[in-house]
């Protein structure tokens, strides 16, 4: 994998973390619709696929809306 589509892959996996810890969210599927239109998105689509990745998306949009549910 080259250098730069390397650091594509880094800020998609950020940016699919901090969207899940948003609270907006309820799981890894309309996270993955959301950076489809990310540049770099096929890069990072192998990694957004795989089972642990969609497990900890899940779990980190769980912990949000549980956080954002306590907190109303």
């Amino acid at each position: 994998m080259r250098r730069h589509a390397i650091s594509k892959l880094k800020r998609l996996q950020v940016k699919a973390r901090a969207l899940a810890q948003s609270g907006r969210f309820f799981g890894w599927t309309p996270i993955a619709f959301e950076l489809r239109f990310e540049d770099g998105f096929e890069d990072a689509r192998d990694w957004l696929y795989r089972a642990a990745t969609r497990d900890e998306l899940d779990d980190l949009c769980r912990e949000a809306r549980a956080s954002k549910d306590e907190a109303a």
